[in-house]
């Protein structure tokens, strides 16, 4: 399309030059390069939200604070790793006869079905309009509650955003294939210092990189205690709204 345009406008010019040049184009609004935000640079953004207390700026480096673009790429990603496991399990369910099943077993069966019915129904058209008429519900929802909760909880942590410096960013558990879906996203762990000495608690969450926004927030962040070893945050974790992505669980 550009180049028709570009093309046209030299017609133009060739057939009259005594004419004025036309005017420049309006900026379309849109980004023409990829944001230039990291990982590193948005845990500082994300630490800066914190220290001004601006629950409207945390948002906005979330999936919670854009359209459903991004929201659809990781939430289907994220129902088609949980289809498979669903089908999976059905499958194994579907081997006892009805007439062996104990009760529980027929519970889940029932319960299966209807859960990968809903994760089938999300790539419609309808479901994403309505996910985004649900959009400003959502950010007041956030606004109003879950942003002072999870300030509540960090601060019962002992992470006082006047009181403690951001030191290590660990970005290790990045990797090219989040949620096996060819995404450029991982955990990232931040870690906290108070009078010269760590915390043991920090705050872990998922983001990705989205190719017009770039790293964005893509799970709830969650305040987390450092362990050398043992079991660590994992990528893609299940959590409820605002910041996680829809899906038809």
């Amino acid at each position: 399309m550009r180049g028709v345009l570009l093309l046209v406008l030299a017609l133009v010019a060739g057939c009259s030059k005594k004419e004025p040049s036309a005017p420049p184009l309006k900026p379309s609004g849109l980004r023409l390069t990829k944001s230039q935000r990291t990982p590193e640079s948005l845990a500082q953004e994300f630490q800066q939200t914190l220290a001004s207390n601006d629950s409207e700026a945390l948002m906005k480096l979330s999936l919670l604070g854009q359209g459903v673009k991004n929201w659809k790429i990781i939430a289907t990603a994220q129902n088609t790793r949980t289809l498979k496991l669903r089908e999976s399990e059905l499958a194994e369910l579907d081997k006892i006869p009805p007439n062996k099943r104990s009760e529980k077993e027929q519970a889940r069966f029932f319960a299966l079905h209807s859960e990968i019915e809903k994760i089938m129904n999300t790539g419609s058209d309808e479901y994403w309009q309505s996910q985004k008429n649900n959009l400003p519900e959502l950010r007041r929802q956030f606004t109003e509650k879950s942003y002072l909760k999870f300030i509540l909880t960090m601060t019962e942590a002992g992470i006082n955003p006047d009181q403690v410096k951001l030191g290590n960013i660990d970005t290790s558990r990045i990797t090219k294939n989040y949620l096996k879906a060819d995404l450029h996203g991982g955990t990232v762990i931040l870690h906290y210092n108070t009078k010269g000495e760590p915390l043991e608690t920090g705050i872990a969450y998922d983001c990705v990189e989205f190719q017009d926004e770039g790293w964005l927030i893509v799970g709830q962040p969650r305040v987390i205690r450092h362990t050398v070893i043992g079991p660590q945050p994992k990528p893609g974790a299940e959590e409820p709204e605002p910041f996680a992505a829809p899906s038809g669980e």
